[in-house]
């Protein structure tokens, strides 16, 4: 079974996503309705961390309902996101392609740890294009 943490950080406007294990479409309902009220704190033009320790990849039904979070999230005013797979590159693969449709590798960055995916959103904007 997967197991899952929403936390929405209404002083950084940053929801944090934590998704371990491996996910069936029953674990997937509670999931959204918790992801939906966790989102209603949050103002638009929010950043996303997603934490995956330990995902397995799941059933197809279950990244159904996955693609399905994106979406509301994107719906809701994603600005950006990292995500972070640590070792779990099986995991991580499977993630950017579900979630190609929905978000641009423009606004996604990749971390090998939480601490490094708040130093990336927190200097974000004052990354220097090389070249520019």
């Amino acid at each position: 079974m997967g197991e899952y943490d929403f936390r929405a950080d209404t002083t950084k406007n940053r929801l944090y996503i934590r998704l371990s294990g491996f996910f069936r479409e029953t674990d997937t309902a509670e999931m959204y309705e918790v992801l939906e009220r966790e989102l209603d704190k949050l103002r638009h033009g929010f950043d996303v961390i997603l934490d995956m320790p330990g995902l397995k990849p799941g059933s197809p039904a279950a990244a159904e309902w996955i693609q399905k979070g994106a979406e509301l999230i994107k719906s809701r005013g994603r600005r950006r996101g990292v995500h972070i797979a640590n070792s779990f590159l099986t995991a991580l693969m499977q993630f950017k392609r579900m979630l190609s449709g929905t978000f641009s590798d423009d606004t996604t960055r990749h971390a090998k740890s939480v601490q490094e995916a708040e130093r990336i959103l927190d200097t974000w904007d004052s990354e220097v294009e090389v070249g520019a």
